[in-house]
């Protein structure tokens, strides 16, 4: 009798606690449909948006503390704005959301509707929607008012939720070297004192105990993990990021390994991603051969452009030349200067960006289907002692660099 009379309460209590966390939900959106690049309205007909001071877009990162691919808000006035089938809904409801910034503001321009200051637990927010009956649809506009930000996991639901668990890292990438005392390791946020499970992916670069404290292997990658399973008070919960760990220092400076190479030996985009994935001498410049596979941006104005390359012409296991200028350094002056297709050996510095491999700002193209600046093009018979100077790497340099240059399309040693 007493053991039935026990598992009745205990019944009891699993059955109360489910119905007092029941909810409806009225709209969701975790961009889980969503491509790289993708524009809201692109991902749904009854988004829109505004750019702001930038490009509102998909991003396939993790930066708002969810999981990618999410929603890049642009600075200074970059919206989302979504219409919303209340199908009958009306009343109090409660609307969450992740972001990595604190400057994303929700409003509502439908007759009646007022919402509430949102309180934040780490990235994850929530505020109060009400509405009055009879109202069909409801517009809510999240505004970003400072840099970028980045919008994921929206919920908009009616009846009692979990809590959140409100865990975060604070970044979704770290760069450390092995034997640095300069190292700075994310600190978990965890304002709830929840349970967590560590873990790092793969283990050869990095090791996480059950505390939290990391032990630097080899020069590598690992996504570091924090993970809550739930209870019956807070939503489980799953953050990561990144961690790039680089091989130690040598004496006085400078890196273990060197990886400078010379344009006949540039690198395929494999190899290039492999040194990005590596982490090691990537504070050098190199050469990297590939074909463009798509072309992001010819911007004139500022003279440079954002394009991938690969090794067979297509836009998987692609790098991305981001913001980089044109033969010899020269600034980009027309659209298409450039063409998918296009076989090019491009000059510049490997750079891990989130998830992003990519060729940092600064590099220049060194040749495009084996035409290099200051060797082909010549028209004139007469050699013109004005013509501008080039190095061997097809950059422009002055009169006082010494060294084999190039000019009028002859070599010659200048000393």
């Amino acid at each position: 009798m007493n053991k039935f009379l026990r598992f009745s309460v205990l019944a009891i209590l699993a059955i109360v606690c489910n119905a007092s966390f029941a909810q409806t939900t009225i709209w969701e959106e975790d961009w889980s449909t969503a491509k790289k690049d993708q524009t809201p309205t692109e991902v749904n007909p009854n988004y829109t948006f505004g750019n702001g001071g930038g490009a509102t877009k998909i991003y396939n990162e993790k930066l708002a503390g969810g999981e990618a691919p999410e929603l890049l808000l642009a600075k200074s006035g970059g919206f989302l704005t979504a219409s919303i089938d209340l199908n009958g809904a009306s009343g109090d409801m409660t609307l969450r959301y992740q972001s990595n910034r604190a400057t994303v503001n929700v409003t509502s321009e439908t007759e009646g509707v007022t919402v509430g200051d949102a309180t934040n637990n780490g990235n994850s927010y929530e505020l109060t929607v009400k509405v009055p009956a009879g109202t069909e649809k409801l517009s809510l506009t999240f505004t970003n008012t400072g840099s970028n930000a980045r919008l994921d996991d929206i919920w908009l639901f009616q009846g009692e939720a979990k809590k959140m668990a409100g865990l975060s890292w604070g970044t979704a990438s770290r760069d450390v070297t092995i034997g640095s005392e300069e190292n700075k390791f994310p600190v978990l946020s965890n304002a709830n004192n929840l349970p967590v499970t560590y873990t790092a992916v793969p283990d050869t670069a990095a090791t996480i105990d059950a505390t939290g404290a990391i032990t630097l292997i080899k020069a590598g990658k690992a996504v570091i993990s924090a993970i809550f399973e739930g209870n019956d008070e807070y939503e489980a919960q799953t953050v990561s990021y990144t961690l790039t760990v680089k091989a130690a220092a040598e004496e006085g400076g400078g890196e273990t390994v060197d990886i400078s190479n010379t344009p006949e030996t540039a690198y395929t985009v494999a190899k290039a991603i492999e040194l990005i994935a590596a982490g090691e001498g990537l504070s050098t410049k190199v050469y990297v051969k590939g074909t463009i596979s798509s072309i992001k941006e010819i911007n004139t104005q500022y003279g440079n452009a954002t394009y991938d390359i690969s090794d067979d012409g297509t836009t998987s296991n692609a790098l991305t030349v981001y913001r980089g200028k044109y033969l010899g350094g020269e600034k980009f002056t027309a659209g298409d200067e450039l063409e998918v297709g296009d076989d090019v050996v491009v000059y510049g510095q490997l750079k891990l960006y989130n998830t992003s491999n990519q060729i940092n700002t600064g590099s220049s193209i060194y040749s495009v289907n084996g035409v290099t600046t200051g060797v082909n093009g010549i028209t004139t018979d007469k050699a013109d002692a004005n013509a501008p100077v080039f190095n061997l790497a097809g950059q422009r340099v002055n009169g006082n660099f010494k060294g084999v240059v190039i000019q009028n399309g002859k070599k010659f040693m200048n000393r």
